[in-house]
């Protein structure tokens, strides 16, 4: 079926005009918040997956798959894979928004549809993993002395608030000029 001919499309055509899709109710401001935490959730999630997967890559040659820092970085990847999928799924979603082209917005739904369940597989991945690997890591971190000095790393989280603002102003924008 094409998406055109799609009940998605025919229910948005028939629907009245509105800011945000039904279940929204028009209210704009829930729409806001929705499109603003799901994009801005999508780029962190995004960028902690990089990360991850840059010091995975760099570390390959020292770090054994089974150590504890190995599986540590394997939970955050699949972790951050499942929430930038499911997130970004459904920014998308949201993005696509558009009682004036319901074709268009079918075709986004359907793929919303195709990426929401490989989120979920990475996201029970996730889960198996940490169940998995739980007794070790845990093992492994009550070794004294374990130094975590997380007030030094707060100037890493500069880029992410950036994300955050810019991320609440283009929804902002999204909202108030639709």
């Amino acid at each position: 079926m094409s998406a055109e001919n799609s009940l998605v499309a025919q229910t948005v055509a028939n629907a009245p005009p509105s800011l945000a899709p039904p279940s929204f109710n028009d209210g704009a401001s829930l729409f806001l918040f929705n499109l603003f935490l799901m994009t801005a959730a999508m780029f962190l999630g995004a960028m902690l997956v990089g990360r991850q997967l840059s010091r995975i890559w760099g570390q390959r040659r020292f770090d054994h798959p089974l150590h504890p820092v190995s599986l540590y970085r394997m939970i955050t990847v699949l972790a951050g894979v499942g929430l930038t999928l499911r997130c970004g799924a459904e920014a998308m979603y949201l993005w696509g928004w558009a009682p004036n082209d319901p074709t268009t917005f079918a075709r986004v739904a359907m793929a919303k549809r195709w990426i929401d369940p490989i989120a979920v597989a990475a996201g029970m991945t996730w889960m198996g993993i940490v169940m998995l690997g739980e007794p070790g890591v845990e093992h492994q971190l009550r070794k004294a002395p374990l130094p975590v000095d997380m007030w030094s790393r707060w100037p890493t989280l500069a880029r992410a608030a950036g994300i955050i603002v810019l991320s609440f102003f283009a929804a902002g924008a999204a909202v108030i000029l639709r």
